[in-house]
């Protein structure tokens, strides 16, 4: 088995759940609770704007966040939240000047559509699998339902109870990793302790690898032969994936690889992409 996807996959069915900064209206800058801790400029409460976003809604320092090693900054992804919730904007918003309430319901439908396309994102890389036509159906079905959940206006979403299409994304892509684990045999199971924290890989066989939900921080990955390796909920701050093929590794997220080391040898899917703090 030297390959777990169809043939031809038509990248742009992922072009909404891929951030878009130049459509966005700085959101995760706002919306979200920062904290020097973790890797961003500064202490900074939900709901107040970044003291280094500007007027046109770009970030001041954006050229030195690997200087300053701003590691929050960087790993962050939205998966496209931020981009769609503007769209349902009717004018650019004065964060600063916006009321209460409208501030509320923005913030409210961009984590609820974060949320969503996150799920989104998980299976649209399921669809492109080769799967069984039932599962194939089973995705469609959940496809359509979160697209629909989200094209709604931002005072239904921000309100919107997402738990059940949650759930049962979760059960049928959960079943879809069980198949697909079951197919390499005993490289597919998981550990009962799912913790790699620092644990060296390099050149390993880890082919079918569950590592889905797993605590990768810090472990070595390097060269290591990850086909069909599921890295679904995988924390891989630090993760070192230098020199590593991850191009027929499953449910990989942008958030991951920016939160990695990797170089100019790291392979990625091809919906993926190489992060700017790599090319330093």
């Amino acid at each position: 088995m030297n390959t777990l996807f169809e043939p031809d996959i038509d990248l742009s069915i992922f072009k909404p759940y891929t951030i878009d900064c130049s459509k966005c209206c700085g959101l995760c800058c706002v919306a979200l609770y920062f904290s020097k801790i973790d890797g961003f400029p500064d202490n900074k409460n939900a709901g107040i704007p970044c003291n280094h976003l500007q007027h046109d809604y770009k970030c001041k320092i954006h050229s030195a966040l690997s200087k300053q090693r701003l590691k929050g900054c960087m790993a962050y992804d939205c998966f496209g939240a931020g981009q769609q919730i503007t769209s349902h904007l009717t004018e650019p918003p004065n964060w600063k000047a916006l009321s209460p309430k409208e501030a509320k319901t923005i913030f409210d439908s961009f984590s609820t559509v974060m949320q969503v396309h996150q799920v989104l994102w998980y299976l649209t890389i399921a669809s492109t699998l080769g799967l069984e036509k039932s599962e194939k159906e089973q995705i469609s079905l959940l496809l359509n339902q979160g697209k629909e959940l989200t094209s709604q206006s931002l005072e239904i979403i921000q309100n919107m109870d997402i738990k059940s299409f949650r759930e049962k994304s979760s059960l049928v892509l959960r079943k879809i990793c069980l198949n697909i684990a079951d197919k390499f045999s005993n490289h597919g199971k998981s550990d009962s302790n799912p913790n790699y924290m620092g644990r060296n890989f390099k050149q390993k066989n880890l082919i079918g690898k569950d590592f889905s939900m797993s605590l990768l921080i810090a472990a070595n990955l390097e060269e290591a032969n990850l086909l069909g390796a599921n890295f679904l909920g995988a924390d891989m701050r630090d993760t070192n994936i230098k020199n590593t093929d991850l191009s027929h590794s499953l449910f990989l997220t942008q958030i991951q690889i920016n939160a990695a080391k990797g170089n100019e040898n790291t392979v990625l899917p091809p919906y993926l992409y190489v992060p700017i703090s790599w090319q330093h």
